[in-house]
């Protein structure tokens, strides 16, 4: 150990003007112990590593740095006994490893060199990295830093003494930081602080965040305030300097922002002031802090408030406390301090001792009655005003996309090196749009895993992540690239080939909305096919599968022409206009019908619904219009099904054609009635039969009527009788047997001869009509046949057809009691003598 000259007889323990004895001790190094110490300079704060850069003189010139740099060191610092008699004080160690090593001078018998022995701490900038943490507190990320660099309690040490609880951070990104400053950071945002100091085998750094994590040892570090005063000197340890500054402070810290995750949409706001200090004026205002409820923004606010508070006063002193390090509570024993009553807090001290100057500290130090905090210096925080890139994820086989109950992504981002499990590659992200609102408004297209974006972050915090874009790579190109047709279009694809498609060239603009499934398609505009051949105009709507076209309130399918779309959507004057024609000349055959005593539509009926149902859609109704036809075809069935009336007409003919039968049936009457041309009936091949199969028959003309066979009979035969006039009294009846010829005039035979025989006989046969085999529900009613009311609790006998007899007694309405399943045609009503008068009415 080299030694410098020493005075023995002082009467105390060293203090100023007495050197100390110094060492250098490296590890794994022999040559450390022929080092001289010529001087060093050592600066000792919270919040920073330890660093002594010390000049030493050794014999050899031929030292190199292999022998120093990054080997554990520490420098010795042996206090002199206080007298000849005395044990020398235990030795000061100050540990670390050597950062740097340099040749300073080189002479005959010795080389001067000088080295830097710093905290192993300060080995953390060299280890600049990219890289986040994902739901973890500061002291957890801060402890897996540590022990990634060796903090194990061999090389070094840490300890954790927090007052606070901490809350984890969904992510923390450390952006183009080293480890040290990185941890700096976290410390000075959270309010943390820490010191480097010597341990018992190593040494280790202490973090701590309030007043009692501060080091008291008050024997040791208290000490007298003695100015220089010439060539005075006690050999007492004491404080030599001491000045104070102060500086306003703003009264009130507040801090304001906003978070997406928040459960309220209205900014978050927290105020700190300062209280019964009138040396305060202003409020120091702060937006965008990167909080994500009330509780982190009160935190925020509190710390930037303790943080100014421990900036307020400001000592700065010099001494020659051997035992001063930043961290401990310094204290007067002959002087009261207005504004630190129970001492001082050093934050930082610089020692410096040589050959030719004694050991002597400059410190600067706060009042120990406060919190201190590490000073935020938010303007080196690092912040991304561009975007990184990253690729979505999932927790692994997801081809839809991997969403969270908030519709928030996992993102591997490129610059990520850390393993971790699928689906936990990053904090849940959120991905902005154009487009969002209140009620789920907004629109989403869900981005799958392998999708490259662009993640950009909040007010450029690095730990405030969003997914800003999404970006197409060579692999995966963009739908649309250069080339004829291609490059004029504007199109939207998702992973299934769902297209929405645009394309602009004159003439040729068309949108085209499509899905793979069923090739179901919408086509408007310029059609073209695959293979870019023309398709047609206007707008086609189809697909493979089912399709269907619901509307509540009423469709309007019109092939009317409407230019430019000027006019209302349920413009139907062409259809109207159409309908009123054709009511009007329907009108005119009903008056015609009418007239001819022939059964008329319901006109009146029909012309309402038009007005106030179909015309405008007021009802839900369809309506079909175009001004040059409209046509059905189908190789199968067409069925009109209508719960009222179906009316047909038209100005022209109406023409129906089958190519077997042709089947028409009505419930009531049947009427046929042509106004102008008459009526047509011919059967090229069959007969034609006309049957009244339950009443008469009428064949009535206005002018002559011909009955005649081209080639067979002509036949007359009625079951009661055949008569034959001719306008005036003469007759032919043949009615059974007889044939009776009669007449007020002559009877005129123009023929050759007569000749009368006996009896002949002819019998033709009559037709036979089969029972109609129609369920009947109605129900008979009784009522009188003078005041038409039903007659009540009357008994009764129905004969039926088939000749069966139903008897009953009338209910309250005059209800008979005939089953669904009888036939009610043919009837015999039969009522006893008191009960003349009544009629049945089915």
């Amino acid at each position: 150990m080299a030694t410098s000259t020493v005075i023995y007889d002082a009467p105390a323990r060293a203090g100023v003007n007495i050197h100390q004895f110094y060492s250098l001790d490296i590890k794994g190094n022999p040559a450390a112990t022929l080092a001289d110490i010529y001087e060093f300079e050592g600066a000792h704060g919270i919040g920073e590593p330890t660093k002594y850069t010390i000049r030493f003189t050794h014999p050899r010139h031929d030292l190199s740095r292999g022998e120093f740099l990054n080997r554990i060191g520490t420098l010795v610092i042996q206090p002199p006994p206080r007298d000849r008699w005395s044990q020398p004080e235990d030795a000061r160690r100050v540990q670390g490893v050597v950062t740097g090593f340099a040749l300073k001078d080189t002479h005959r018998d010795q080389s001067l060199y000088e080295i830097v022995l710093e905290s192993r701490l300060a080995l953390l900038r060299q280890a600049p990295k990219c890289r986040f943490f994902l739901d973890m507190t500061v002291r957890e990320i801060i402890e897996q830093i540590l022990r990634e660099h060796a903090f194990n309690k061999i090389f070094a040490g840490f300890e954790f003494t927090l007052h606070r609880t901490y809350r984890k951070r969904s992510f923390v990104m450390q952006w183009g930081e080293d480890d040290l400053a990185f941890i700096t950071r976290l410390c000075r945002r959270s309010g943390i602080w820490f010191v480097c100091e010597a341990g018992e085998r190593c040494e280790r750094v202490r973090f701590g965040d309030d007043y009692a994590h501060y080091r008291r040892d008050p024997e040791r570090l208290t000490v007298a305030y003695r100015p220089r005063s010439g060539l005075e000197s006690s050999g007492l340890e004491s404080v030599s300097a001491l000045q104070m500054t102060a500086r306003t402070l703003p009264e009130t810290y507040t801090v304001r922002t906003f978070s997406t995750e928040a459960q309220l949409s209205e900014p978050i706001e927290a105020i700190s002031p300062i209280r019964e200090d009138r040396t305060t004026y202003g409020d120091a205002y702060t937006w965008g802090t990167p909080n994500q409820s009330q509780d982190e923004a009160n935190e925020e606010a509190q710390l930037r408030r303790e943080v100014a508070l421990a900036e307020q006063i400001e000592y700065r002193g010099e001494c020659d406390m051997l035992d001063l390090t930043a961290g401990s509570i310094l204290k007067l024993s002959n002087r009261a301090l207005p504004d630190a009553k129970h001492g001082l807090l050093v934050v930082r001290m610089v020692c410096r001792a040589s050959r030719k100057q004694a050991y002597h500290v400059t410190f600067d130090a706060i009042p120990s009655d406060r919190q201190y905090r590490l000073p935020l210096k938010t303007e080196t925080w690092p912040k991304i005003h561009g975007v990184i890139t990253g690729t979505i994820a999932s927790s692994g086989g997801w081809k839809d996309p991997y969403l969270d109950g908030q519709g928030e992504y996992i993102v591997h981002l490129h610059l990520d090196r850390d393993t971790r499990m699928p689906g936990l590659r990053s904090c849940p992200m959120r991905l902005a749009k154009p487009f969002a609102g209140p009620n789920q408004t907004g629109f989403h297209f869900g981005l799958v895993e392998g999708t490259v974006v662009g993640v950009s972050f909040l007010w450029g915090c690095v730990d405030l992540p969003f997914i800003s874009h999404v970006l197409h790579t060579a692999q995966h190109t963009d739908p649309i690239i250069s080339g004829v047709p291609w490059g004029t279009r504007n199109t939207l694809r998702t992973r299934s080939n769902n297209t929405l498609e645009m394309d602009d060239r004159d003439g040729r603009e068309h949108i085209k909305l499509a899905t793979e499934h069923g090739k179901t398609q919408l086509n408007l505009g310029h059609t073209v096919d695959r293979d870019q051949k023309p398709r047609g105009e206007g707008f086609e709507l189809r697909t493979d599968n089912r399709g269907h076209v619901r509307a509540g309130g009423g469709i309007l399918i019109s092939a009317d022409r409407q230019e430019k779309a000027r006019g209302e959507q349920t413009d139907m004057r062409s259809a109207t206009n159409q309908f009123q024609l054709t009511q009007a000349h329907a009108q005119g055959l009903a008056e015609a019908a009418a007239v001819a005593k022939a059964e008329i539509a319901d006109l009146r009926a029909e012309n309402a619904w038009l007005k106030d149902e179909l015309a405008g859609l007021k009802k839900s109704v369809i309506a079909l219009s175009a001004p040059a036809g409209i046509g059905l075809a189908t190789p199968d069935r067409v069925m009109v099904s209508a719960g009222k009336d179906v009316s047909v007409a038209t100005s022209s003919r109406f023409n129906v054609n089958a190519i077997r039968h042709v089947a028409i049936a009505a419930g009531e009457v049947l009427s046929l009635f042509a106004n102008r041309m008459g009526i047509r009936l011919f059967a090229a091949r069959g007969k034609v039969r006309i049957q009244a199969q339950s009443d008469a028959m009428e064949l009535v003309a206005r002018q002559n009527m011909q009955l005649s066979s081209a080639a067979g009979t002509l036949t007359a035969n009625a079951a009661n009788g055949v008569v034959l006039s001719g306008g005036g009294t003469a007759y032919v009846k043949v009615q059974g047997d007889n044939v009776e010829i009669g007449g007020a005039g002559r009877l005129i035979l123009k023929i050759v001869e007569i000749q009368k025989e006996g009896p002949g006989a002819l019998s033709l046969p009559l037709p036979k009509f089969d029972q109609s085999n129609v369920t009947n529900d109605e129900r008979f009613i009784l009522s009188d046949d003078v005041t038409g009311r039903p007659m009540k609790n009357k008994p009764y006998k129905i004969q039926l057809a088939d000749g069966r007899i139903v008897e009953g007694i009338t209910s309250a309405k005059g209800e008979t009691s005939l089953t669904p399943n009888d036939i009610a045609q043919g009837i015999k009503l039969m009522l006893s003598k008191n009960n003349n008068g009544a009629r049945a009415n089915g």
